[in-house]
């Protein structure tokens, strides 16, 4: 499960829906990586899974690329991606 994990999270960096976490997504090309941050626009300290999807399709990422990728990340399955579980994501490159 963890190699599937990183693989999808690689698959998600490179599409420029996760990033590093310095990345200056505001002021940047659509190109750029948003932070975690960024992407948890209700400021709720996790990701959800629509907050995942506005992000990606910012990026130009599909929506089933999108979906499967949250469900991986989300490792407890609880519906939200943490900063941890995030973090974990981004570095797994």
């Amino acid at each position: 499960m963890q190699t599937r994990i990183g693989a999808i999270a690689m698959a998600l960096t490179g599409a420029a829906v996760l990033g590093a976490s310095g990345s200056a997504f505001a002021n940047a090309p659509a190109s750029t990586p948003p932070t975690f941050q960024q992407i948890d626009t209700d400021r709720s300290g996790t990701v959800s899974e629509p907050e995942l999807h506005v992000a990606g399709k910012q990026q130009g990422v599909s929506e089933s690329n999108i979906r499967k990728a949250f469900h991986l990340v989300d490792r407890d399955s609880n519906g939200q991606i943490s900063k941890e579980e995030f973090s974990q994501a981004s570095r797994t490159q």
